[in-house]
Parts: structure tokens; C-alpha cells; sequence
């Protein structure tokens, strides 16, 4: 960083006007031109706006500085364990080495930006990107695209998959050739799983692919597993579904061996899905009551999505005292945690809410209000997240309903209704 650009750095670091800063010392004209680069300052005003500042004349060699950093930078790039994390970082905030040069300084709180992510704390995310928008100006071709890499990482954790994707694509047209195999596949990655939330499924089967054979020149096992299953969601999307299933197992054998409980929880869970979008309902039940070992009691969302999965295979395989416990267990939650129509904080989890509900209005027989929420809640909902399978799924129950009840025009729609919508899961994505 020019002697120029380190001023105006600080000048803005402190919210000192360009008025302010230059009065007594020179006029802001020529202030202007010292921070362009049009021109240097004399030694005499360079002491001066050093001293207002309280900076040094020139900036410090700073190799400690510059090696705390790097080591943080390195822990958030696969990070496995938040507690050790956050441990790290309780060890290095506030460190001065970390503010004694501007360069390191910059990469620092770029890299708070990913650490906030990573961690939950997504109002600190977002002010420290606010804050880092105001010195865009100083940073290096790497600091740039890693500011926009993390930008895409805030947007993604907010779901808004559309603004992630752009912000990642921008990163990749931005990224300097300098930047390491893992981040490179890290980027990849991201533009891969962005893609399949936005349901661009070839550009997804790209990145997500080029990602993988870095993770796997990389040794990279926890993010071998999660390109696995990307890819077998893309082959899904396809209509490959052998192709899609041999991925699933690829990570869920990868996945099992790795002391990462989120990871195998979320390995067993797909392949179970699978399985019960296939109708193997007996395979489905293995893997999903084996996912319910890694999951923790305060990932309700995907308790209840479990849940709902357990009661509809045993509901197909027509053990209903077996899917009465499973119900049984989704209800202690719902009372627990007093949840309502209105509790749930996010999409996903309001969906999963609303489908365990239409699962206890079901099994209850109580067709009424099964049929009422079917259509005015859960449809609604599926067709926002295009779930077209379990949309025909529920159109095809309430189908046979309305046939039980003699109800025989209705049943013929809904039937159809059902009929369109599995249409719509291998034509949606190959359109």
C-alpha cells in the first residue's frame, strides 16, 4: 500500500473528512492528490498527518502478523470443529500484531467476515461486511475475491441462493492465479451447491465435479463426501437415478468413517430419502433411523423432516402402530418447543412443521382437517420449494381419499394433479 493510500486507509479507518484531516497541515486539494497517488506529500506534512493519525511514517515489516493470519485463514477453509474455532480466535483477537500493518489488518477482518459465518453470528457477519464495503479501494486482488467469496457464503446462509451464485461466479472471474488447489475447490464447491439450490443442475454437476477431483488430489475426506452428495442430487435431478444412488453410498461409506456427526447424519439421511423416493420403504427406514443417531435434539427441522419420512414408509409398508410412534415422538417435540403455524423461523423448517401436522391429521383419520391442510398449507409450500415429488405424493393420498369418500370427480383431478407433478421432476430440470 502506497503512501497515499495508507493516509486515506486510516483517514477512513478513524471517519475523519477529508476537511478535517487536511486542516492545519495543507488544503484538502492537495490532501486529495496525496491519496490518488497524483502526487507525494512533503516529509514535513507527511510527520504531521502521521501524528494526527497516530501512525508510524512507514508501515512495520510484520512476519508474526502475517502469520497469525495466514494460520486463522487456514483453520475456517474446512473447518470440523466450531468449538476449536472460536477457541483459536479467543486466542489471537486483539492481538496487536494483527493491527500493526494495514495488509494484514485487511486480510484479518476479511477473514472475520467467513469466521462469523462459520460460527452463527450472522448479525456480525453482516456488520463487519458493511464495514468492510468502505475500504473495497485498498485491498489486494486475493483480499477482493475472498471479500466476494464470503459476501456469497452471508447470502447463501440467508437462502438467497440466486445472490450467492452471482457473488461466487464474480469471484471466480476475479480470483488471482496465486490462490491455493483447497480454496480454489472450496469456490467450486460453492458455485456448485449455489447452482443446485437455483436449480441450474448442469452448471452444478460442472463445479461440483471440477471441485471433487481437487478434494480427492487434496485428501479432503469431509468435503469428498459433500461433493458426493451434490452430485448424486444433480444425477437425481437428471433422471440418472442409478447413478444418483451409487454416489449416495460413495459418500455415505466415505462419510461413516469420519468422527463428524453432522456429516453422517446428513449421508444417512439422503441415501434414506433416496431410497424412499424410489419406494424401497423398508431400506428408507434403516437409513434414516440410523441418521437419527448424529443428530442433535436442537436441529428440530431436521428431527421433524425425519420424522415425517419414518411415518410415511411406515404408512406405505402399512405398520401404522410403528408410524404411531414415530408421530408419537414428532408430537413431544411440538409441545416441547410449543411450536405452532406461525413459530417456525424459515422456510424448511415451517415446511416440515406443516407436513407433520398433515401426517397427524392422516393417521388420526381426521380427513377434514387433513384435506384442509393439505391445500392450504403444505401444497402451497412444496410448490415454492418446487417439490413436485412430494407434492404428487400428497395429491396421490388425497386423491384415493376423495375416491374412498365417493368423491369420484375430485379424486380423478387430484389424481391427475399428482400424475403432472412426478411428471415435472425429470422434465423440470432437463428443460
Amino acid at each position: 500500500m502506497d503512501t497515499g493510500m495508507r493516509l486515506k486507509y486510516h483517514r477512513l479507518k478513524q471517519k475523519i473528512s477529508l476537511e478535517e484531516f487536511s486542516s492545519g497541515i495543507l488544503s484538502p486539494r492537495e490532501l486529495k492528490k496525496i491519496e490518488s497517488g497524483v502526487k507525494d506529500p512533503e516529509l514535513k506534512e507527511l510527520e504531521a498527518m502521521c501524528k494526527k493519525l497516530a501512525i508510524p511514517l512507514a508501515p512495520k515489516d510484520n512476519p508474526i502478523g502475517k502469520v497469525l493470519v495466514k494460520n486463522f485463514k487456514n483453520s475456517l477453509l474446512h473447518p470440523q470443529n466450531k468449538a476449536e474455532i472460536m477457541e483459536q480466535y479467543n486466542d489471537i483477537q486483539g492481538h496487536p500484531l494483527l493491527h500493526a500493518d494495514e495488509d494484514v489488518e485487511l486480510e484479518y477482518c476479511i477473514q472475520q467476515i467467513r469466521y462469523y459465518i462459520i460460527t452463527g453470528d450472522l448479525d456480525s457477519a453482516e456488520e463487519k461486511i458493511k464495514e468492510m464495503e468502505r475500504f473495497r479501494e485498498f485491498m489486494s486482488q486475493e483480499q477482493f475475491y475472498l471479500f466476494h467469496k464470503y459476501n456469497g457464503n452471508y447470502n447463501y446462509i440467508l437462502n438467497d441462493y440466486e445472490k450467492a451464485l452471482k457473488t461466487y461466479l464474480v469471484a471466480e472471474k476475479i480470483a488471482p492465479n496465486t490462490i491455493s488447489a483447497s480454496e480454489l475447490g472450496d469456490l467450486y464447491y460453492s458455485i456448485g451447491i449455489s447452482s443446485t439450490k437455483c436449480r441450474e443442475t448442469e452448471k452444478a454437476f460442472k463445479y461440483t465435479e471440477m471441485a471433487l477431483k481437487i478434494y480427492q488430489q487434496e485428501f479432503i475426506p469431509k468435503r469428498i463426501v459433500e461433493c458426493h452428495l451434490n452430485i448424486a442430487i444433480t444425477h437425481q435431478h437428471f433422471g440418472n437415478f442409478k447413478m444418483s444412488m451409487d454416489h449416495y453410498k460413495n459418500a455415505l461409506t466415505i462419510g461413516n468413517k469420519l468422527e463428524i456427526d453432522i456429516l453422517r447424519f446428513t449421508t444417512e439421511f439422503n441415501l434414506g430419502y433416496s431410497y424412499f423416493l424410489f419406494q424401497n420403504y423398508n431400506q428408507s427406514i434403516i437409513h434414516i433411523e440410523n441418521s437419527l443417531k448424529y443428530i442433535h435434539p436442537e436441529y428440530t427441522a431436521d428431527l421433524l423432516l425425519s420424522y415425517c419420512i419414518l411415518i410415511k414408509c411406515q404408512y406405505e409398508v402399512g405398520n401404522y402402530d410403528a408410524a404411531r410412534e414415530w408421530l408419537h415422538k414428532g408430537m413431544g417435540i411440538v409441545e416441547n418447543k410449543k411450536l405452532n403455524i406461525n413459530s417456525p423461523t424459515n422456510h424448511i423448517f415451517k415446511e416440515a412443521y406443516i407436513e407433520f401436522i398433515c401426517l397427524v391429521h392422516l393417521l388420526e383419520e381426521n380427513f377434514e382437517d387433513f384435506e384442509d391442510y393439505v391445500l392450504n398449507q403444505l401444497i402451497p409450500s412444496l410448490e415454492a420449494s418446487d417439490n413436485y415429488f412430494e407434492k404428487g405424493y400428497y395429491f396421490g393420498h388425497l386423491g384415493k381419499l376423495y375416491y374412498e369418500q365417493e368423491r369420484y370427480k375430485e379424486s380423478a383431478e387430484t389424481l391427475n394433479k399428482a400424475k403432472e407433478s412426478y411428471k415435472k421432476i425429470n422434465t423440470l430440470f432437463g428443460e
